[in-house]
């Protein structure tokens, strides 16, 4: 009987290895993560303001209800949108050029570009107030060849300025990924067929990049979407979003159900706007394969 049980041990060990290896990875996400998600849901639907515990959705009511609140939830969503689409637009060309460079040169390029990331965004994003503010080195500039200055701080501009330069690594690294799986013979079989350059990129290079394209894209949108310290410091006051609005209610004025109300909101939108564009890659490759 031992030697049976001890012959089997192997056979589970093997079938249930992958699941005991993950469990402390989905014990530390529950802890650190839905253990939050689950307090701040809990935090802005219960009032004991009255002296009694009860169920209230009033916030949510009030803030949907609201014209500052969709402009604040518009405001988030349209900056991070305009980020990912500026961040694609600069990415994806440098990607196809750095794909083609002899792999000592790909690195050393790489390195070059992505080492803002290995610095502290606020260091970065106080550069660009630098840069950009009223008397900063680009308005002096303007001023000393007679020109009149510009005003990219303090408006969603600026913001978008200062997310594209931090999160620009991460869709070129998602790029960078896709890219790179390319077969050469393939762009070689399109041309010998008569496509020209353009009909390459866009009947063969895109499609078969949409995976890059998508993961840069949600990366680069859940991480605008909540970034306080670039919208704080290059949108201040005049350009608040949902991250600066759940900070002021939080720490400003101590209103704990508020920005628990505020952050659930954010988290929501979020992830309905993720869960889209996973759809849509999906229904695109989908499309393809079925071409």
């Amino acid at each position: 009987m031992p030697s049976i049980l001890f012959s089997r041990a192997p056979r589970f060990i093997e079938r249930t290895g992958p699941s005991l290896l993950s469990l402390p990875a989905v014990v530390f996400v529950g802890l650190l993560f839905l253990a939050p998600v689950v307090h701040l849901m809990f935090t802005s639907v219960v009032d004991d303001s009255s002296g009694q515990i009860r169920l209230s959705f009033e916030l949510y009511r009030d803030f949907l209800g609201d014209r500052f609140g969709w402009q604040l939830l518009a405001r988030t969503f349209i900056i991070s949108l305009a980020t990912v689409l500026v961040s694609l637009l600069l990415a994806f060309p440098v990607a196809l050029h750095m794909r083609s460079m002899a792999p000592r040169m790909r690195t050393l390029v790489a390195i070059v570009l992505l080492s803002p990331l290995l610095t502290s965004v606020v260091v970065r994003t106080l550069a660009w107030v630098v840069l950009l503010g009223p008397k900063g080195l680009l308005n002096d500039a303007l001023v000393s060849a007679g020109l009149q200055p510009i005003t990219l701080m303090y408006n969603d501009v600026g913001v978008v300025i200062g997310l594209v330069h931090v999160y620009f690594g991460y869709m070129l690294l998602s790029l960078m990924v896709s890219l790179l799986k390319l077969d050469d013979r393939l762009l070689l079989a399109a041309s010998n067929l008569g496509a020209n350059r353009w009909q390459v990129l866009r009947h063969v290079v895109l499609p078969l990049a949409r995976p890059g394209i998508a993961t840069g894209s949600i990366l680069v949108f859940t991480m605008s979407a909540s970034a306080y310290v670039t919208p704080a410091l290059l949108g201040g006051s005049r350009s608040k979003v949902m991250a600066t609005e759940i900070y002021d209610q939080a720490i400003q004025y101590l209103e704990w159900r508020e920005a628990a109300m505020l952050a659930c909101i954010l988290f929501a939108g979020v992830w309905a706007t993720v869960a889209l564009i996973a759809r849509l890659e999906q229904r695109s490759r989908s499309q393809g394969g079925g071409a």
